[in-house]
């Protein structure tokens, strides 16, 4: 009893701004400070496209940004030095424990490989966000919604902070409420809401920063009823769901490459499903994730 006692001493001094404890040999740290989340309360919902009164009988709580290429990294830097995961400058790689699709195993988490990588390492221990000039300024792509991470990825960062990703119906709640709204901000499209193809933004075909659509900068204040921030365009995001009992996950919001089709852009509406499942092992310049937890 006493050795057990000393050694969760040890590792509080030892990460000092983290409480840690063990499950099914994963660590868990407290979430970043730099991540804000926002209730979403139990009640009622609009789902799919017919409008149909849905409802999740509890509260839960969701990132109001997705996550950013800055989060993921230091992510990396701490599973790394605690041996979670393998990392080279082809990718990062980790442990699944498995499920009725996928058996447990090492899965690819993120590819550094592809040109289009906003995230990079070089040995032995260096991470490195990508830049890009934007109005003949440098700007790194660190506050920028991270890109090519797998499912499996995106499962295990949610998971080292006690959290986990959302369901295909949060994501939706978080997204419509009870509003009926093909979008989070309403029934109307323009490049002043969203970041879409061609939509015209200084950051045009490509990521934009997260909660960049605020209201600065010539854009609308283009949240959710709840406050939430980049949930149509930007990035599609990775839910916990199955697509149709397949082993391909569901994919929400859209991507800055959404194309627009006469006045709308289908990807985008809230209640869209793409009617493919997404491997978990796909990465992509246009999927990224946010988590949610329990209150």
């Amino acid at each position: 009893m006493r050795s057990s006692i000393l050694l969760i001493v040890i590792s509080v001094l030892l990460f000092s701004c983290k409480i840690i404890t063990l499950d099914d040999e994963q660590i868990i740290a407290d979430i970043p400070e730099d991540i804000e989340l926002i209730r979403i309360p139990a009640g009622a919902y609009s789902s799919s496209e017919n409008v149909v009164e849905r409802y999740i009988t509890y509260d839960y709580m969701m990132m109001k940004f997705p996550v950013t290429n800055l989060q993921y990294v230091n992510y990396l830097i701490d599973a790394n030095s605690l041996g979670m995961i393998t990392i080279d400058s082809l990718g990062v790689f980790g442990h699944y424990p498995g499920d009725s699709f996928w058996p447990p195993g090492n899965y690819q988490f993120v590819d550094f490989s592809d040109n289009f990588s906003r995230n990079g390492f070089y040995s032995p221990n260096h991470y490195f966000t990508r830049w890009r000039y934007v109005e003949n300024r440098q700007e790194s792509y660190d506050n920028h919604p991270v890109t090519h991470v797998t499912w499996f990825g995106a499962y295990a960062y949610a998971r080292f902070y006690g959290m986990r990703l959302p369901t295909a119906e949060e994501w939706e709640k978080a997204a419509r409420a009870n509003s009926g709204n093909d979008y989070p901000w309403g029934n109307t499209l323009s490049p002043n809401y969203a970041n879409y193809k061609d939509s015209g933004d200084v950051y045009d075909n490509d990521t934009t920063p997260v909660g960049h659509y605020n209201g600065d900068s010539n854009t609308n204040n283009s949240y959710s009823p709840y406050g939430i921030y980049d949930m149509a365009g930007n990035v599609w995001e990775w839910t916990s769901s199955w697509w149709r009992d397949t082993s391909g996950k569901i994919i929400k919001g859209g991507s800055w490459n959404s194309k627009l089709h006469e006045t709308e852009v289908k990807d985008m509406f809230v209640w869209f499903d793409l009617g493919i499942g997404n491997s978990p092992t796909n990465v992509s310049r246009e999927i990224g994730f946010r988590c949610v937890t329990d209150p």
